[in-house]
C-alpha cells in the first residue's frame, strides 16, 4: 500500500521560507521565549530537535513527528533517548526523502482526530514535508513548530489563510506527474481522497 508524491521543483524555493514567525537562535532559548504561549493541547512539533527541546522544557506536544535524523545526520543518543516515547502512542509510517506519502498524510489526519492526548509519528525516511499537511489538517488556533536549519525555530499560528496556503502547495504536490506507485484499488489511495479539501478531491478524481 504505497502512494508517494515527488516534491515539484517549482515549490522548493517556497519551502525554504518560514511558514510562520522565525525566532532566531538556538532552540532551547527560543522555546524559553515562547513557552508561555504553548498550550499542549494545540502544539504540533515537526522534527527531532524541535521535539527534543520542547520535552526538555517541560512541554508535551499533542502531536510530534520524528525520523531520528537532523540535517540528514542521525541524531545523538541523548536526543533519541528523549524523543523515543513510551508515554506516547507511537505510529510508524514510511515517507521517502523529498517526497510526501499518503501514509504519512493519513497518519497526521488520524492522529489529529484521535482521542489520544499524545501521539508520536515515527517516520522511516524523512518528516520535513509533514509541516504542510499538519498545518492543512489541524484546527485553527493550533501552533505548529519546526526548525529552520541554521537559523532558529519557526512557530506557525494556524489561521484559515495559512491552511489555504498549505492546501495550495499540497495541490501542486498531489499532481499526477508527481505520483509514484499508485494502485487504484489501494485503500490508502481511496482514504487519502477523503482527507483532502473538496478542491483537491476534484483535482485528483481523474487518476484515482
Amino acid at each position: 500500500m504505497e502512494l508517494f508524491f515527488d516534491l515539484p521543483v517549482e515549490l522548493r524555493p517556497r519551502l525554504k521560507k518560514p511558514y510562520g514567525t522565525l525566532y532566531s537562535g538556538d532552540h532551547p532559548s527560543v522555546v524559553d521565549q515562547i513557552k508561555a504561549r504553548l498550550d499542549e493541547s494545540f502544539v504540533i512539533a515537526v522534527g527531532d530537535v524541535t521535539t527534543y527541546n520542547l520535552f526538555k522544557a517541560g512541554v508535551r506536544p499533542r502531536l510530534c513527528l520524528i525520523d531520528q535524523y537532523t540535517k540528514r545526520t542521525a541524531v545523538s543518543k541523548a536526543i533519541s533517548a528523549v524523543t523515543s516515547r513510551t508515554d506516547y502512542v507511537n505510529i510508524y509510517v514510511k515517507n521517502p526523502a523529498g517526497m510526501l506519502s499518503g501514509e504519512m498524510v493519513l497518519a497526521i489526519k488520524n492522529a489529529l482526530e484521535s482521542d489520544e492526548k499524545h501521539i508520536c509519528i515515527c517516520v522511516d525516511g524523512e518528516e520535513d514535508l509533514a509541516t504542510l499537511p499538519a498545518i492543512a489538517l489541524c484546527d485553527i488556533g493550533s501552533l505548529v513548530l519546526y526548525g529552520q536549519p541554521d537559523e532558529g525555530l519557526v512557530c506557525v499560528k494556524v489561521t484559515e489563510e495559512k491552511k489555504e496556503e498549505m492546501n495550495e502547495m499540497l495541490k501542486l504536490i498531489f499532481a499526477e506527474k508527481n505520483a509514484k506507485s499508485i494502485k487504484t484499488d489501494d485503500p490508502v489511495c481511496r482514504e487519502l481522497k477523503s482527507v483532502l479539501t473538496a478542491e483537491l478531491n476534484e483535482f485528483l478524481a481523474e487518476f484515482f
